[in-house]
């Protein structure tokens, strides 16, 4: 027993695990009645095993208790955390106590207070591992830097599927709140890593309180170490370069059986090849690589898929045992019993997103443990029948039913997190690919054997009949011309085939031509529409007059686009507005003639120049025009638009914007004005919807920026990552002092350069001007 974060006395130590012994095994005759009939089949196997080992080894475990409880006698929970300059990789969870949160009721202000009431518990292990578990977790440890100079520390939580964690780094006169775990988009992290990796600057000799907040579904594995800020990059090719052998291994595998399945047309070879792809896709979403790289903003979806590729592997993984045995023709009983694994399965891989994590992951834990031990059933039966490669397909079974056996012990507390339980499904699973890929290739092997034996079998009743023919010299001669008929039929044919193919070839140059022919009439109508749709667009003279200071990007994807912007002289000012319709090509431009159109009506014809007005009138006229205000409506098309009116003689700038930002620099610094998150036109939009007018107090030297957002959308080349809002902040910053249309041609060069050879993925309008004359 522990009171005040101290160990009172040996003897209550052996009290408390000679209880712990009790609970267990009152849980282990307890637990069939409390859980599905599934638990229960598996429970009732193993509940006699434990009970005799927990009253067998008791008494042992009590006597070690004693002797350890005498050493730690009157010793303090955890040890202050200290670190130093140079200090390596190493595991601290030792270091750190943890207590639990039932309820979640705790606060950090009451964790982090008098913790006279809290019971706070050692944990003298390499990793914390609590197993499935509803409560919340708080972790607390003391650090303390002794270097003589700032460092920053990283401390890495190697487990990267905890749901929801928040850390408070406390100071002396201050604290620090970050928030994290797999519910949070990726991007969203301190530190962009696969693990959750937690910055924490000490100055020399300070020392400061880590706390950790943990809520997961998934098993309640916190397992904490600590390196310097410098060694991170090494750190993370160490760690990519064993999972990067596993998928290359694995995506060998998948390649040379495809190429066999292209070669033979063999089904099975799906079957594993499909087994191996889910393999590899539930490993990397457990190790976090798939949420770093493949889906980082899919928060819900990156827990569903560990459930997804597990049902899938076992669904292919069975299908492909019941083909490679050919259980259905050795045992058909047998075989229609164990088809329902693989249709439970199945069913569990359709609904994966939408089943529970903690009930999808355990249910499917016991079937694929259910699968693997009715295979080999099936496969040592098989071995005893004469099949010879069933001895390979054994091995096999027994190499990822140890790597399933030890992870789900670990998962479920019953083994501590280390090195070997969390790697014992990949390194099962590569011995495992690798043996089923001998095991398909010595089958082959032995197919190919028959059919070479068969062949040599037909080759000497061929000889035989050849000699018999020899005998019977005329019957040779009426064959021979037999022959020689056929031979000139074939030749007749073989004509005749060349001929309709010289007519078929002729038909398709001609369709060719017509094609070619459209093809240039298409693109001679583009580029006139291209014109008419340049025309539209205000002349540079027209900005040069109103705005001397100013550029103007306009960059379609197409030959024709959906973006197009507008400027004008007003009674007390210049009115300028950028837009993004819905669609590219010519969709689009169609869709910048009408909103061209009903905006010059608004600004030039009603003289309208309140911008959040002009926004719900062109949302009505839109809505009207495209007839959206009707139920019959089957166009759900709109576009984004900002609308900018800058008075020079006030010194004001108001505006308005549906989902299109105003930047404006000011003290070599990025101001955003948010817009309405509401577009112009789409059925869903009420037509009353009223935008929100923002007045800008206006200052010289001041420039200010509208953009669609086909310059953050667009994907850069080497990391398919989105340019981004901080990106282009970023860059306006950087040359914020330069003239504009030097500006313009730095935001164009660093664009490029992320974007490289990857195709434009949206129409880019960028509008920007200086509010000093």
């Amino acid at each position: 027993m522990k009171i005040d974060g101290v160990i009172n006395s040996p003897i209550c130590g052996v009290i408390v695990f000679g209880r712990t012994f009790d609970i267990l095994h009152v849980c282990l005759h307890a637990r069939p009645n409390t859980v599905p009939c599934l638990w229960a089949f598996f429970y009732s196997h193993i509940q006699t095993f434990f009970a005799f080992i927990i009253e067998r080894l008791k008494i042992w475990f009590l006597l070690v208790i004693l002797a350890l409880s005498m050493i730690l006698a009157n010793q303090v929970c955890a040890e202050v955390l200290t670190l130093q300059h140079g200090q390596r990789y190493m595991n601290v969870q030792k270091h750190f106590d943890y207590i639990e949160d039932p309820k979640g009721m705790y606060s950090f202000d009451a964790v982090s207070g008098d913790q006279e009431n809290l019971s706070w518990i050692e944990n003298a292990h390499s990793g914390l591992n609590l197993g499935y578990t509803d409560s919340v977790i708080w972790v607390k440890g003391i650090i303390e830097n002794s270097s003589l100079k700032e460092t920053v520390y990283m401390f890495e939580i190697a487990y990267p599927v905890i749901d929801d964690m928040s850390v408070y780094i406390l100071r002396d006169k201050s604290s620090e709140k970050l928030h994290m775990g797999d519910k949070v988009p990726f991007h969203d992290r301190p530190v962009k890593h696969r693990n959750f990796l937690i910055p924490v600057r000490l100055n020399a000799g300070e020392k400061v309180t880590l706390f950790l907040r943990v809520k997961t579904t998934s098993s309640m594995q916190i397992p904490i170490n600590v390196f310097q800020e410098e060694d991170m990059t090494a750190k993370a090719q160490t760690d990519m370069l064993g999972l990067s052998l596993y998928c290359g291994a694995m995506l060998m595998m998948v390649l040379y059986n495809l190429f066999i399945y292209f070669s033979i047309k063999e089904s099975m070879y799906v079957y594993y090849v499909f087994y191996v792809f889910f393999m590899t896709l539930w490993a990397t979403s457990l190790n976090g690589i798939s949420f770093q790289y493949l889906w980082p903003e899919a928060t819900v979806w990156n827990d569903q898929v560990i459930i997804f590729a597990l049902s899938g592997i076992i669904f292919f993984a069975s299908m492909f045992a019941a083909r490679f045995l050919d259980m259905k023709q050795a045992y058909p009983v047998n075989y229609r019993l164990f088809l329902t694994l693989p249709t439970v399965s199945f069913v569990m891989m359709m609904s994966a997103y939408f089943i529970p994590y903690r009930a999808g992951i355990s249910f499917a834990m016991i079937v694929a443990v259910v699968t693997i031990l009715y295979g080999s059933i099936i496969t040592l039966k098989r071995l005893a029948d004469g099949f010879k490669s069933a001895w390979v397909f054994i091995l096999a079974w027994a190499m990822v039913l140890c790597g399933g056996v030890v992870m789900a012990l670990s998962k479920f507390a019953l083994l501590p997190r280390n090195m070997v339980t969390e790697t014992a499904v990949p390194i099962g699973s590569v011995f495992e690919v690798a043996l089923l890929s001998f095991a398909l290739a010595h089958r082959l092997n032995l197919e190919k054997k028959q059919r070479i034996e068969a062949q040599n079998i037909a080759n000497i009743h061929e000889r035989h009949a050849r000699i018999a023919k020899e005998n019977e010299l005329l019957n040779e001669r009426k064959v021979r011309a037999a022959r020689e008929e056929a031979l000139a039929v074939q030749k007749r044919a073989t004509e005749t085939l060349e001929n309709k193919i010289l007519e078929r070839r002729a038909e398709l140059n001609e369709s060719l031509n017509k094609v070619r022919m459209t093809h240039d009439k298409i693109m001679e109508s583009l580029a006139y529409a291209r014109i008419i749709q340049s025309a539209m667009l205000p002349e540079s003279e027209d900005f040069v007059s109103l705005l001397p200071r100013h550029f103007i990007w306009y960059a379609p994807r197409d030959i024709v686009g959906g973006d197009f912007y507008y400027i004008d002289a007003i009674e007390k000012g210049v009115i300028v507005v950028v837009a993004d319709c819905t669609g590219h090509g010519v969709p689009g431009a169609f869709m910048t003639l009408i909103a061209n159109w009903e905006l010059k009506r608004i600004v030039k014809g009603e003289k309208c120049y309140d911008p959040g007005e002009i926004l719900v009138r062109m949302n009505r006229r839109i809505k009207k025009t495209l007839k959206q205000d009707k139920d019959s409506a089957f166009s759900d098309d709109g576009l984004d638009v900002a609308v900018c009116v800058f008075n020079p003689g006030e010194k004001n700038l108001t505006y308005s914007g549906a989902r299109i930002d105003l930047r404006y620099i000011k003290d070599k610094k990025v101001h955003t004005v948010k817009s309405d998150k509401r577009s112009i036109g789409y059925i869903a939009l009420k037509g009353d919807y009223g935008y929100k007018v923002h007045h800008v107090n206006i200052e010289p030297g001041m420039t200010v920026y509208l953009s669609t957002d086909g310059i953050t959308d667009q994907l850069g080349e080497k990391t398919s990552q989105r340019f981004g809002t901080n990106r282009l902040n970023e860059v306006l910053t950087a040359h914020s002092e330069l003239p504009l249309a030097l500006q313009c041609e730095r935001l164009k060069e660093t664009l490029m350069a992320h974007r490289g050879e990857r195709d434009q993925v949206d129409d880019m309008t960028m509008v920007a001007f200086n509010t000093e004359f």
